[in-house]
C-alpha cells in the first residue's frame, strides 16, 4: 500500500489470510513460483504498484529465511500493518504445515507397503549423498584457518555425540565459534 492510499482501503486480516493461504495451498515449487503469483495478484487488487512490490521483494531476498515467507510478510506488513504481517505469515505457513501433518499420518498407515517402503528407502538413500555434496561444496569454498578447522571438527563431534541435545549443542557451537572468531580478529 502506498503512503497516499486511504487507511480505510486496507484489506482485512481475513482477506489477507485467505489470499496468502490460497497462494500457498495451490502453488508447488517454493518461493520462485509463489512470488510472481503474489506480485500479479497484489497489483491486480490495487494493493501495491509493481515498483513497490519489487522493492519489497529485493528486501525479502536480503534477509535470511524462505523467500516466499519473507516476501509475503513484507507485502502483508506494507498493505495492512502488523495485522497484515501476521495474516501473511499464517496464510503462507499453514498449508504446508497441514500437508506435512497429513502426509505423516498417511505414511503411518501405508508406510510399510512394499511399493511405498521401496520408494522411501530409495529417497532416504539419496539424502546422505546430497548432504555430502553440499558439505563438500561448502568446505571447498570456505576460507580456512587453523581456528576454523578446529572449531568445525569440535562442533561436528559435539553435535554427533549430543543425541537429543543436538539442537542446543548446535546453537552453542555456533555462538562459541562466532565469539572465538571475533576474538581472533581483534
Amino acid at each position: 500500500m502506498s503512503e497516499t492510499q486511504v487507511p480505510g482501503s486496507r484489506p482485512s486480516f481475513l482477506t489477507l489470510f485467505r489470499f496468502f493461504f490460497g497462494i500457498s495451498a495451490v502453488t508447488i515449487g517454493g518461493g520462485y513460483v509463489m512470488v510472481p503469483v503474489i506480485q500479479r495478484a497484489t497489483e491486480k487488487r490495487g494493493w501495491l504498484a509493481e515498483d513497490e512490490f519489487y522493492d519489497l521483494f529485493a528486501t525479502a531476498q536480503s534477509v535470511p529465511g524462505p523467500l516466499a515467507l519473507n516476501t509475503a510478510v513484507f507485502v502483508g506488513r506494507r498493505v495492512a500493518g502488523t495485522a497484515g504481517f501476521l495474516a501473511a505469515f499464517l496464510g503462507i505457513l499453514i498449508p504446508p504445515f497441514i500437508s506435512i501433518i497429513a502426509l505423516a499420518t498417511i505414511l503411518e498407515v501405508i508406510g510399510e507397503w512394499p511399493f511405498i517402503r521401496g520408494f522411501l528407502d530409495g529417497a532416504f538413500a539419496v539424502v546422505p549423498g546430497l548432504t555430502a555434496a553440499l558439505a563438500f561444496n561448502m568446505i571447498k569454498k570456505r576460507r580456512w584457518t587453523g581456528l576454523r578447522a578446529a572449531l568445525t571438527i569440535v562442533a561436528a563431534v559435539a553435535i554427533t555425540l549430543s543425541g537429543t541435545w543436538a539442537v542446543p549443542v548446535f546453537f552453542a557451537t555456533v555462538a562459541v565459534s562466532w565469539l572465538a572468531e571475533r576474538r581472533a580478529a581483534c
